[in-house]
């Protein structure tokens, strides 16, 4: 069982930084997901968190675990719970996970919740009140900003794969993480309401070459560009600083455009 346990630890984070840095990835696209990845981040802890179960518990007690650890992850566990049958399909894919690991591409967990989030987290958020939206990247600058003072590597890693051990913070700094969550999960459920309610649609999301041409308009410059394309090679301070500005380009444009980017980067990243 120990080998198994490691077996999808390894995977579970090679899957997660396929994911995120995959070769075949557009630069655009690339770009978009430079910032911090939080669901992303989140799957690989859950994957952390069953496989160590895998050393100590039998089958159904590791699968039970791991079912209560996602459902406390920022916007896994509103999946969950927003999605009729995500908690079975995830309980389903666990099992057959530890009975048969996946050895050639992203474990079975990892692709479900892709899955989930490509079909309900994005066009939530890229349906969320902008103000949500704005909301979103406003609180990881702070923490970002926080961060460059006190803890130049975590903010590194909150712009490159997003945070993973949260209770290694300071105090503040636990605290600007859990406003950021909070953000998180206004925006994705003013989405959702609003994509229930039938509510009259919001500006247009800008497409990537549109986003493109924004986040130029607010002031990166093609240097910028191709630091972010190559984010994980840069100092932590460079990528702390980059990972503001980044998030903080809407703030730089007008009402009517900011919104719709503030959108786009809150569901892309």
């Amino acid at each position: 069982m120990e080998k198994i346990a490691v077996i999808v630890v390894v995977a579970l984070v090679a899957g997660a930084a396929l994911y995120l840095f995959g070769r075949n990835v557009s630069p655009r696209r690339r770009l978009m997901r430079s910032a911090a990845a939080t669901v992303a981040g989140a799957l690989a802890a859950a994957g952390a968190v069953y496989g160590l179960e895998a050393l100590t518990g039998d089958d159904a007690q590791m699968v039970d675990n791991a079912m209560t650890e996602a459902r406390t992850l920022p916007l896994v566990g509103l999946v969950l719970a927003d999605v009729p049958d995500a908690e079975a399909r995830l309980r389903t894919s666990l099992q057959e996970e530890m009975r048969n690991p996946t050895t050639q591409g992203a474990p079975r967990p990892l692709v479900l919740m892709s899955e989930l989030r490509a079909k309900y987290i994005v066009p939530a958020l890229r349906a969320a009140d902008p103000a949500d939206a704005e909301g979103v990247l406003a609180a990881r600058i702070a923490l970002m900003r926080h961060l460059r003072g006190t803890n130049v590597p975590a903010c590194r890693e909150l712009a490159l794969v997003g945070i993973q051990h949260g209770d290694r913070l300071d105090p503040q700094g636990q605290q600007l993480m859990r406003n950021m969550l909070t953000a998180m999960e206004k925006a994705y459920r003013s989405g959702r309401a609003a994509m229930n309610a039938g509510a009259a649609a919001p500006p247009p999301v800008p497409n990537d070459t549109e986003a493109q041409a924004l986040l130029v308009e607010a002031g990166l410059t093609p240097t910028d560009f191709d630091k972010l394309q190559n984010l994980a090679k840069l100092s932590a301070e460079e990528a702390c600083e980059l990972g503001i500005r980044l998030n903080a380009t809407p703030s730089k444009l007008p009402p009517d455009r900011a919104g719709g980017l503030a959108r786009y980067l809150a569901a892309a990243q």
